[in-house]
């Protein structure tokens, strides 16, 4: 914490420089330095001077109560910090939704569990709205999902992008297609996830918006569900472009390039407003985000269809 914020609490607890100053261990003079710095960057007074004592301005009231939850935060950092340094044991509790379960969390909890093996990890994987329920019920620390939705008691944070983007069989007719040929997709059986899934949510408001209505739906749980059904021609789907890269690379289905079919997301990191997090979430949550740093900064290119 800024160190005037310091000098400015122990002013405003005291109501008084001296005694402040003998707190602090520095002189009267230095303690009264610090207090019109601080009143010169903010360009409040934040002490009425009443002879040997001060008072606080409506300004100082203000700064005091920042200063304060400041301070809190300041010290807990500073004990989530010194468990981290010494994370010998504990227990993580993750939940996911099938896009960063599995292909984007399995190889950060090998980096994890390497750093930290006396730390015992679960790793639930279900739909985008069961894994915000855990971690509302406290049954996971972690939650990570594609699309949190009504997110009441949670702290949302994103950190790594995605794409929803079209996979078709090989040799569909949109294959060959460059824009949208509603037509096409009229006579298509689209595939969909279950209830609850985050790709599903956005997929069906992406083709309401565009007012594209298939002729018939098939809905399967799971994506690699989804992938098969769509590998053996049994319609289109919409699914994470991470999910896709070998059965691109194999030819097993293809991702026609229309982009007004391409849905952006965001992937987010689902904590509990009133949990205080553990330092093996934190840890854990750390690692995740500078992941995703990495990975946006080294972004490979699409694979071809």
């Amino acid at each position: 914490m800024d160190y005037r914020l310091t000098v400015f609490r122990a002013v405003a607890r005291r109501q008084h420089f001296s005694r402040a100053a003998d707190d602090l261990d520095l002189s009267q003079p230095a303690v009264s330095k610090h207090i019109r710095l601080l009143e010169a960057e903010w360009g409040v007074q934040l002490f009425h001077r009443l002879g040997s004592r001060v008072e606080l301005t409506d300004a100082g009231r203000i700064l005091a109560d920042y200063a304060e939850r400041v301070a809190v935060l300041t010290e807990e950092a500073r004990r989530v910090l010194a468990e981290m340094a010494g994370l010998q044991r504990g227990y993580l509790r993750l939940g996911a939704s099938t896009t960063p379960g599995l292909y984007l969390l399995p190889e950060i909890l090998a980096r994890f569990q390497a750093r930290y093996p006396g730390v015992e990890v679960t790793l639930a994987i279900s739909n985008s709205a069961d894994v915000a329920r855990r971690v509302l019920d406290a049954e996971c620390d972690l939650g990570f999902v594609g699309a949190p939705g009504e997110a009441a008691g949670l702290q949302v944070r994103p950190f790594a992008e995605d794409e929803i983007i079209l996979i078709v069989p090989p040799g569909h007719a949109l294959v060959q297609q460059r824009a949208l040929a509603p037509e096409i997709f009229a006579g298509a059986t689209l595939i969909l996830r279950e209830a609850g899934s985050g790709t599903r949510q956005l997929v069906e408001a992406h083709l309401a918006s565009l007012g594209l209505r298939p002729k018939r739906v098939l809905e399967l749980p799971g994506c690699e569900a989804v992938k098969r059904a769509v590998a053996a021609g049994l319609g289109i789907a919409w699914i994470s472009r991470r999910a896709i890269a070998l059965e691109i690379a194999y030819g097993l289905i293809c991702a026609p390039d229309i982009p007004t079919l391409r849905i952006s997301r965001h992937l987010c990191a689902l904590t509990r407003k009133d949990a205080r997090p553990t330092a093996a979430s934190l840890a854990f949550l750390a690692l995740v985000l500078q992941e995703a740093a990495t990975a946006h900064a080294e972004k490979p290119p699409r694979p071809v269809s």
